[in-house]
């Protein structure tokens, strides 16, 4: 049995007050590292050492472009077509513009890669179209929110981002994954609603069918919008771009496509400016610190003796629905992104010793974590949509939740059956 460090309580007992006290996890995260060092006589050079090795990574280059280009969607409103669009298609269709709400985040998660970014850009527009057109409106937020969940899981995605940089996986492998869990995902959500309304008697009027003409028309006016994922999937897919390329790409599509549909201000410009520099310095700070936590935890033994425990069951199914159980009760207290960097050890470590690839079990981790944007009692997702819409956080998660069933089938579709995952990069060639 490995040996554990006998002041591991004391760091982690540190790291959870800090918590509980709000301040950020990353100072947390700094605070315990200190606590470990002293105590165990390291030199302080490896503070200096982890975090350069954090910074310089050439992948996480993709983190900021990424952040820029969902901010610069929802400052500019290249995205407000879509809704439109998928509306003509599909609205006439029982709980129509409930699908073309799901449609549309599949869409705009091509472009984003975060599933804040859809709940307070194109979420509020889709909840406000939706109530406009009778829907209940705690339903309408419910699918806004659920629907975001989509962002973080078709490419690019953020968080898979973040995994590859932590687990030192090909980020292009990655997104590949993450294409087929991302579009099943979706269109398990739409079966999902179309009984949900069927059963239980929800308000959701069906839309008049629209012309061939209307189709075509707001289809063309959706362009902006429908380019850029076009360029960038087809682009990661084929392997044209790199994903860092690929964020930079969509960055100069972005600002490129506000210029010829006179949607570009300096103002919206410079706001996107800084609120991206905000949130990459947080994420940047985050995997820097995160980088020297991880090292501590391995260090004290906890790693070892942990995945001493579960492999110890002896069965591969228990060990993978215990970790997806916990994965999701983390999810329902702290950020996505927090999880990641704070578990990545134990992850990689269980991979091996569970013959599974590292890219199968980030798929499932983000994926993990991704549902936790919509699990009481902080729900980040739905709190942003109810916040931007002005509903009750209260009314909707009763809707919300049950959108649980169609997440937590495909998770299961992507912890026990690998080619689920692993079929798309291998064909591609990325592993």
């Amino acid at each position: 049995m490995t040996n554990i460090d006998p002041y591991l309580l004391l760091y982690f007992g540190t790291f959870v007050v800090l918590i509980l006290l709000q301040v950020p996890v990353s100072y947390a995260m700094l605070a315990s590292a200190f606590e470990f060092v002293i105590i165990n006589n390291q030199s302080f050079v490896m503070f200096a050492q982890r975090t350069a090795n954090s910074l310089a990574d050439f992948n996480m280059l993709a983190l900021p472009a990424f952040l820029f280009v969902g901010s610069y969607m929802s400052e500019t409103g290249l995205s407000d077509g879509l809704f439109e669009m998928f509306e003509k298609w599909v609205g006439h269709f029982t709980g129509g513009l409930a699908h073309a709400n799901i449609l549309d985040s599949m869409v705009f998660a091509g472009m984003s890669g975060s599933a804040l970014a859809d709940a307070g850009g194109i979420g509020a527009l889709e909840v406000r179209s939706m109530e406009k057109a009778g829907y209940d409106s705690a339903f309408s937020v419910a699918c806004s929110a659920a629907s975001c969940t989509i962002g973080p899981i078709i490419p690019p995605s953020i968080n898979f981002v973040v995994w590859a940089f932590l687990s030192q996986t090909s980020t292009l492998a990655m997104f590949q994954a993450g294409m087929v869990p991302g579009v099943f995902m979706g269109l398990m959500m739409m079966v999902w609603i179309y009984f949900s309304i069927k059963l239980q008697g929800i308000k959701a009027p069906r839309a008049p069918k629209a012309s061939w003409a209307e189709r075509i028309d707001h289809t063309v006016r959706a362009r902006p919008a429908l380019g850029g994922p076009a360029i960038l999937i087809g682009g990661v897919m084929s392997g044209v771009f790199t994903p860092t390329e690929c964020s930079v790409v969509a960055a100069a599509y972005c600002v490129l496509a506000a210029v010829v549909t006179r949607k570009f201000t300096w103002a919206s410009l410079t706001r996107t400016l800084r609120s991206t520099i905000i949130s990459a310095g947080m994420a940047m700070c985050l995997c820097a610190t995160g980088l020297i936590f991880n090292w501590i935890i391995v260090i004290s033994g906890l790693i070892g003796w942990m995945t001493s425990v579960l492999l110890g069951l002896g069965n591969k199914i228990v060990i993978l629905l215990l970790l997806n159980l916990m994965l999701l009760f983390l999810g329902c207290f702290i950020g996505s992104m927090q999880i990641l960097i704070m578990v990545a050890p134990l992850l990689m470590s269980l991979a091996t010793g569970l013959g599974m690839d590292y890219v199968q079990m980030g798929v499932m981790a983000v994926f993990n974590v991704t549902i936790g944007l919509i699990t009481p009692p902080m729900a980040p997702a739905l709190f942003v949509t109810c916040k931007a819409t002005g509903n009750k956080f209260e009314d909707a998660v009763k809707y919300t939740v049950q959108f649980m069933i169609p997440l937590v089938g495909t998770l299961l579709l992507i912890t026990f059956w690998e080619p689920f995952t692993m079929g798309l990069p291998r064909l591609l060639g990325s592993i």
